[in-house]
């Protein structure tokens, strides 16, 4: 059996934790619980070239013992990189757009940072892709983030490499890690935020979740700091357990500590090996 642990929303700068040296037990924890392979879906740093020397740090920590790999959320994407080189094979560890064969097993992990088109909005067509662009640009981090296209348009390039990387890898069992959502299932919606009602558009895409379900075995993501259980969809079972802010104005842990919340929030999934 090779043994897979996810993590996602960690937010080292936000949580005002310092990375570098918590990484020293993340990679202590990591060995000593026979993981294999690390894959973090994103949001570590609020800038990428922190997130990368990072993971850089994690894998050189870990030595061969474990696989490190990362994806960039929306917060990764803030400073440090350009659109360009957020879409580009900036690094070995940095898996979007990429896949990775896990070893001595039929399965391959797929990941795509992911993104956004609207389509989980809670307000629906009420507001139009102007509206909801024009809402971001006044009152959300994304704003901040290099953007020569659309959203609607990065999103077609998530579902454009995505339904490639399915069929490539069909004969494959397929593990899929993202940041973004992918199925309505998982979203909180409101009937008294406003604000939260216009932010649910920017949480991901449903048509993610349609490209996906039924045809790849599991889906870590986090990126809306809700935690659930799995979800089955078509013998496709999602994973949303995003470790997330544990802030005095925005408290959203179990415990009282990063380190708990983070062994608590891994997500362990196994793959057998070819006999």
């Amino acid at each position: 059996m090779v043994k897979i642990a996810f993590s996602v929303d960690n937010h080292f700068d936000v949580n005002r934790v310092d990375g570098f040296e918590m990484l020293k037990k993340q990679a202590a924890y990591l060995v000593e619980h026979d993981y294999q392979i690390y894959l973090n879906a994103g949001d570590t740093y609020n800038d990428f070239t922190k997130s990368l020397a990072y993971f850089r740090a994690l894998q050189a920590e870990v030595g061969s013992a474990v696989t490190i790999r990362f994806l960039a959320g929306n917060h990764d994407m803030v400073n440090g990189a350009t659109y360009d080189e957020i879409q580009s094979a900036v690094d070995p560890l940095y898996l979007h757009e990429k896949i990775l064969p896990v070893p001595g097993t039929n399965a391959v992990i797929i990941g795509n940072n992911g993104w956004y088109d609207y389509s989980l909005g809670q307000l629906g067509n009420m507001k139009t892709d102007a509206e909801y662009a024009q809402w971001k640009r006044a009152f959300w981090i994304d704003s901040a983030i290099d953007a020569p296209v659309t959203d609607v348009a990065r999103m077609q390039r998530v579902l454009t490499t995505t339904k490639a990387a399915l069929q490539a890898n069909q004969t494959h069992q397929m593990i899929y890690v993202t940041h973004f959502v992918p199925i309505r299932e998982a979203m909180v919606y409101t009937v008294d935020r406003p604000p939260w009602q216009m932010a649910t558009a920017l949480m991901g895409s449903a048509k993610l979740g349609d490209l996906l379900t039924g045809k790849v075995s599991a889906v870590v993501f986090g990126h809306e700091h809700f935690r659930d259980a799995p979800k089955l969809l078509s013998g496709t079972t999602y994973y949303h357990q995003p470790l997330g802010y544990g802030l005095k104005r925005l408290f959203e842990w179990q415990s009282q500590d990063w380190w708990t919340e983070w062994r608590q929030t891994l997500v362990t999934l196994t793959v057998p090996t070819l006999s």
